[in-house]
């Protein structure tokens, strides 16, 4: 009956407390819900005397800013409203909080492959020489009509019109031949001599007249070339500016698909970097917390906070009127969820009469000879985990050092662990590194620099196939937790956490005929590289295509990993991968190889060498050199890294052990 009594109390007291008030998770009201043109009325009356003049000044601007923020939450939608018509418009694909119009590209000349337009008219005038020097004018066809609108705008010489000959076609006459109509009468004495004037009368109109005929027949053969050419210059005019426009619009065509392109890139990467800041903004809404007050007989509230990003818990007693207790535990589970849960150690037993039984126990004797001790359990270790760290510190002050040389401290952090799950049938193994390193050095450089960070985990699941062979799929993610810069120039990143990130998928055989060598073919394998923050990163440098975050490649993978120890005290160890790509076999490659030498000089410093050699094929390095567009010319170089220090070390090596019941 208690029980009963206190479960009801505990129960019609959250009611009460949660629907006894309009808003019961926020402070008490002391007078009603006020109607939507009173909060308008107000909203307006606050709004009108927070402005900023002469006659109305505040003395207390803290005050008034929290009014201000008091204005904006009554005017402005609810917050909790926001976060999810947000959420809803993420969740849209391809969704745009802003947009341009490629003809607001301010910049577009430094846009790569965009040409202005003194380039395209020297293009179009490169195209107007190239088929001025390339036609045969002589090909041309001619019309039909040609001939006879020459002719008829010649102006030839009429026959018989001698002033006209004399005049235009530049003949010039004998002097015998000048005067022979202005002989006069009395030289002509016999009939010779009217025979020799008449013959030169007649050689004179001859003369003329093949000056006439040749003048006509050179005129009427002008007009006609300069007709012939005419035709044809314009003809191949013609030609060249239909080609000048197509060309024209061609150019302008792909100046539009090059500006549209850039712009959506630009579009899409000020897009990703808002969302961004927008998320960051919605993870700080999240954390806005309410308070509730939950009351029993006793008169002692217990406070509660409910908040998204943070689980708690409190204990509440509540009593009846005989002051019974019992305890309850209230659960902040998220900001609109309260849990409740009796106390652990709270027991309940109906009350119920016991039975009473006799009972006869028979004597035993015990044997008088020891038998053999069977074994009943097997002890076995499926799971191994351990890790071990390495932390190196080198510092150098020099001041005044008349050899030379500068100050320096340089850091290294070194951190790996397994966890490794093996049974007759399975194989499990799992491992982390994390490697970081940074160096300062004095002089004119003076600044910190990263020399090493690293972040790669590994997970590879395998089943036994036949004798040291198994099936096996891996996943490799790598990427790096700090900014990087192309030192000594820290303003510009040129990769960052996840930008980079670098995964590949894996399947295939895996071959361990012991612990200390690993042979994994992987036939099929996808790699996938992924650039975080496109705006702030460039992830063409990386392969990722300018207008993507992302892009994968199918290939084939081989991962080689083998351990020995050289001395008690000294080993090495070596991993090699190897990655091409099924699209350009053998001219994609990308091989990592990985060389280890730690010596352990005593049981907690070590020293520790790496050499550390990269070839990626989508990674590329500038060269100096220029192509015939005057782009630079880019590709991809062997990376080298070699790393020595000497430093603190612990390792830590633990079993977890089962017992396995025989038969």
């Amino acid at each position: 009956m208690q029980l009963k009594n206190l479960l009801t109390g505990l129960f019609i007291l959250i009611s009460l407390s949660i629907l006894a008030q309009p808003n019961s998770f926020s402070r008490k009201n002391k007078n009603a819900s006020p109607t939507a043109d009173s909060v308008k009325l107000s909203i307006d009356y606050l709004k009108r005397h927070l402005q900023q003049n002469d006659v109305w000044q505040s003395e207390n601007p803290e005050i008034m800013r929290l009014v201000k923020g008091l204005v904006s939450f009554a005017e402005n939608e609810h917050i909790d409203s926001i976060l999810v018509r947000l959420d809803r418009f993420q969740e849209q694909k391809n969704a745009r909080y802003i947009n341009r119009q490629p003809k607001y590209v301010s910049d577009s000349l430094l846009v790569p492959g965009y040409l202005p337009y003194p380039n395209i008219l020297e293009k179009l005038k490169q195209l107007d020489r190239a088929i001025w020097n390339g036609v045969d004018m002589n090909a041309i066809p001619l019309p039909k009509d040609l001939h006879a609108g020459t002719n008829s705008k010649m102006q030839q010489i009429a026959a018989g019109d001698e002033k006209a000959i004399l005049q235009q076609t530049g003949i010039v006459l004998p002097d015998s031949l000048v005067n022979v109509h202005a002989i006069p009468d009395s030289m002509l004495h016999t009939a010779n001599d009217f025979n020799r004037i008449r013959n030169r009368d007649q050689m004179r109109t001859r003369l003329l007249e093949e000056a006439r005929v040749k003048y006509n027949n050179n005129l009427q053969k002008a007009n006609l070339d300069s007709a012939i050419t005419a035709y044809r210059k314009y003809a191949v005019r013609v030609f060249s500016d239909s080609l000048q426009s197509n060309l024209r619009d061609s150019l302008q065509l792909q100046n539009q698909q090059i500006l549209t392109h850039y712009n959506d890139s630009i579009v899409r990467s000020v897009n990703d970097s808002i969302n961004q800041f927008v998320l960051t903004l919605q993870k700080y809404a999240l954390n806005d917390s309410v308070s509730i007050s939950i009351h029993s007989l006793s008169g002692k509230p217990a406070q509660v906070w409910l908040r998204n990003n943070q689980r708690s818990a409190n204990r509440f007693y509540i009593k009846n009127e005989q002051n019974d207790s019992l305890a309850i535990r209230l659960m902040n589970l998220d900001k609109y969820s309260l849990g409740i849960a009796i106390d652990d150690d709270v027991t309940f037993n109906r009350i119920a009469q016991k039975q009473r039984r006799d009972f006869v126990f028979e004597k035993s004797a015990p044997e008088q000879k020891l038998t053999k001790m069977q074994k009943k359990y097997q002890i076995l270790t499926p799971w191994d985990l351990g890790g071990n760290g390495t932390f190196g510190f080198t510092q150098t002050y020099l001041n005044n050092w008349k050899a030379g040389g500068k100050s320096a401290f340089s850091f290294l952090m070194v951190l790996k662990g397994y966890a490794n799950y093996s049974n007759e049938k399975l194989k499990w193994e799992n491992t982390a590194e994390l490697r970081n390193g940074w160096i300062r050095q004095g002089g004119d450089v003076n600044q910190t620099q990263k020399n090493d960070d690293k972040l790669e985990l590994i997970s590879r699941l395998g089943v036994s196939a036949f004798k040291k062979w198994f099936y096996s799929s891996e996943i490799d993610f790598v990427t790096q937790f700090f900014n990087g810069y192309n030192y000594p120039n820290k303003t510009t990143p040129i990769s960052t956490y996840l930008s980079p990130a670098k995964t590949l998928f894996k399947l295939g055989l895996d071959y361990k005929p012991n612990k200390n060598f690993s042979l994994f073919l992987s036939p099929i394998t996808a790699k996938y590289v992924f650039v975080r923050d496109t705006a702030l990163i460039d992830q063409t440098k990386f392969g990722v295509p300018s207008d993507r975050r992302s892009f994968w490649e199918p290939g084939f993978n081989a991962d080689l990993r083998y351990k020995m120890d050289i001395t008690p005290r000294i080993s090495y160890e070596t991993k090699y991968k190897m990655f091409f790509n099924y699209q350009e076999p053998f001219k994609k490659v990308d091989v990592n190889w990985e060389n280890t030498v730690v010596a352990q000089l005593t049981d907690r410093i070590n020293m520790t060498f790496m050499l550390y050699m990269l070839y990626d094929d989508n990674v590329t390095f500038p060269t100096g050199k220029f192509d015939a567009s005057g782009a630079e010319i880019y590709k991809a170089k062997w990376q080298t890294r070699e790393l020595m220090t000497i430093g603190f070390s612990y390792k830590i090596n633990k079993r977890i052990y089962k017992q396995k019941k025989l038969n």
